[in-house]
């Protein structure tokens, strides 16, 4: 079958006979409106090359739209799109489909390397996302990362079993935008403000010490006894407290004074006081649910002070379906656990123990 290439009439392509290209920009009876080469080439969509190289590599417009998944009219219309930005026809019709024009095999050979490159970025971009969007990243305390969060590690691993968790366990306070956190559970306040969250529930305090230190030192009866006990701590080791609430943290100024004022046991990090404690070295100020977790016993039971628990994130993180997943997950599992955050479960064993 002969083709025959007009400059005045649409050309139509026989074996795909409702695909028509053109008219062929650049007609000599019409000025030459297209723009330069260089302006075209930039400003052409990067999908119509992927588009191109589809029906180039098919040899069909219907059966690359069929493998596209669009339709025929919307591909020849794209097609005819960078037909204009090239300023020149790139394919013509043959008795099973089409074929690439001289101009388009100049194009197929020019962009080749280019798009096979792009798809193996893009096949290289997919796996490592993949990877990424396979990984929680949690940053917690290491009383809140021992006695809450490794329990629930297993029926957080049953909701998906393709979850990678890394959790960081530390008192500092985690940037998640330098750390690639997902995560922060933060007690305290909340700090940064480019991190969205709520306070989803309350951590209280209270004085602790071993059974052993104990029987050697009668337990105070009121605050003002404590100056006469070894403490643990002073008031550099609670500065991560900070923005107490209002009327709730007396007791912690309290322990402050006494222990800078008596002298006391400094163990850094904080989170070794409860295995200081646990040592019979003193007194400690301590998470109510995660001492009685140590087995340490509870000094001066009416008194306590409370700090907000916050679950923290970026607001980017929601983009990831499983990292949605994992939020709801912690926040019903915080929320569930408020009732042993004040140290309600196990009070009553406790008090009996130092009766």
């Amino acid at each position: 079958m002969t083709v025959e290439h007009s400059t005045t009439k649409p050309m139509r392509i026989g074996g795909d006979a409702s695909v028509e290209f053109g008219p062929a920009i650049g007609r000599a009876d019409e000025p030459n409106t297209a723009p330069p080469r260089s302006v075209r080439m930039t400003e052409a969509n990067w999908d119509l090359f992927r588009l191109f190289f589809s029906v180039a590599k098919t040899g069909s417009v219907n059966r690359a739209a069929r493998e596209l998944g669009m339709s025929q009219p919307t591909l020849s219309r794209r097609l005819k799109e960078l037909e204009r930005y090239v300023g020149a026809p790139l394919f013509f019709r043959i008795s099973s489909g089409v074929k690439l024009t001289e101009e388009g095999e100049a194009l197929r050979r020019s962009a080749e390397g280019m798009v096979r490159s792009f798809e193996s970025f893009q096949r290289e971009l997919s796996l490592r996302v993949g990877d990424r969007s396979c990984a929680i990243k949690v940053s917690a305390s290491e009383g809140l990362t021992k006695h809450w969060l490794l329990p629930r590690v297993r029926k957080l691993r049953a909701l998906n079993s393709h979850i990678r968790l890394e959790i960081t366990s530390t008192v500092q306070q985690q940037n998640l935008a330098s750390s690639d956190l997902d995560f922060v559970i933060r007690m305290g306040h909340p700090g940064d403000n480019e991190l969205i969250g709520r306070r989803v529930a309350t951590v209280a305090f209270g004085i602790f010490a071993s059974e052993s230190y104990l029987a050697e030192h009668p337990a105070p009866r009121t605050l003002a006894d404590l100056i006469d006990h070894e403490l643990i701590g002073s008031s550099a080791d609670f500065v991560g407290l900070h923005s107490e609430r209002a009327g709730q943290m007396e007791l912690l100024t309290r322990f402050k004074a006494a222990a800078d004022a008596k002298g006391s046991l400094r163990v850094m990090p904080i989170a070794n006081h409860f295995s200081t404690a646990v040592e019979g070295l003193g007194l400690a100020f301590l998470a109510i649910p995660f001492a009685l977790a140590e087995g340490l016993v509870r000094v001066l039971p009416p008194e306590s002070s409370s700090i907000d628990i916050w679950l923290l994130r970026r607001r980017e993180s929601d983009l990831r379906k499983l990292t949605r997943q994992v939020r709801r997950f912690l926040e019903s599992e915080l929320t569930e656990s408020r009732s042993w955050f004040v140290g309600q479960q196990g009070l009553h064993k406790t008090l009996r123990r130092i009766a």
